[in-house]
């Protein structure tokens, strides 16, 4: 019952309105402390496009706090209906969203299925006009903080910068789900982090893509402790890593 109820779309509509109007009101009533923003600022006064990356238990804020004037961002989001109230949402902060799925990029990196590779083209296509494609690499499913192959792939393909980039806030409640999901609450404090750019190279080996896949799964670990311990809160930590690798 509840699957059909989200599938109309007048309800679609007034939660995507429900869910932007919140990322806004937080969004507006919070004093956030934005570090280390320069360097993709100067990339979009290039006018060139990057990708970035986020956790999927930070999504919510992440999609809101784009900062405006530089690359037009898009995210990519399931063609489910939670897919479109988060589309719904993320189109009231002026975020493209892509229908497709994450999911169906393998772990070499190649895309399966053809409409998997239609929203792979349209996320290439994006990045090179100038724009940013928004991803959370453990999504959709996880395992939580732990990076899959879709925002490297990307990067080969587009030759774009990897940012990393995370946020915390002081009032917040955070979700007993895989994602460890952080729900921001109104009138706080908060912050946000950036990485310097990575580039990955097109034709790398798979030293270098495990390599760029490592720095990216660090980093973003790294960067979200920061932000947690900035914020006084109790950091979100990763699922377990797979055998062979190692945060």
């Amino acid at each position: 019952m509840v699957k059909s109820l989200l599938a109309a779309k007048p309800v679609q509509i007034a939660l995507g309105a429900l869910m932007g109007g919140y990322m806004g009101l937080v969004k507006n009533t919070t004093r956030w402390t934005v570090i280390n923003d320069g360097p993709m600022r100067e990339i979009a006064a290039g006018g060139k496009g990057a990708i970035g990356a986020f956790w999927h238990g930070r999504l919510l804020m992440s999609i809101a706090f784009w900062p405006k004037g530089t690359q037009p961002p898009a995210i990519i989001v399931s063609r489910s209906a939670d897919g479109d109230i988060i589309a719904r949402a993320a189109a009231h902060h002026g975020v493209a969203g892509i229908r497709g799925s994450s999911r169906k990029v393998r772990k070499d990196g190649s895309v399966d299925g053809k409409g998997a590779m239609s929203a792979y083209r349209a996320m290439v296509r994006h990045v090179e006009e100038g724009g940013v494609m928004a991803i959370t690499p453990d999504g959709p499913k996880g395992p939580r903080m732990r990076v899959q192959a879709g925002a490297l792939r990307l990067a080969e393909a587009t030759g774009a910068p990897l940012f990393a980039i995370t946020w915390s806030i002081r009032r917040r409640i955070v979700f007993d789900s895989w994602d460890r999901f952080v729900l921001p609450l109104p009138f706080s404090r908060g912050v946000i982090l950036w990485s310097e750019p990575y580039y990955l190279g097109s034709n790398p080996s798979p030293e270098e893509r495990e390599a760029a896949r490592s720095w990216l799964e660090d980093t973003l670990i790294d960067l979200t402790r920061q932000a947690d311990n900035w914020c006084g809160v109790e950091p979100v930590e990763p699922a377990p890593a797979k055998a062979g690798r190692t945060t």
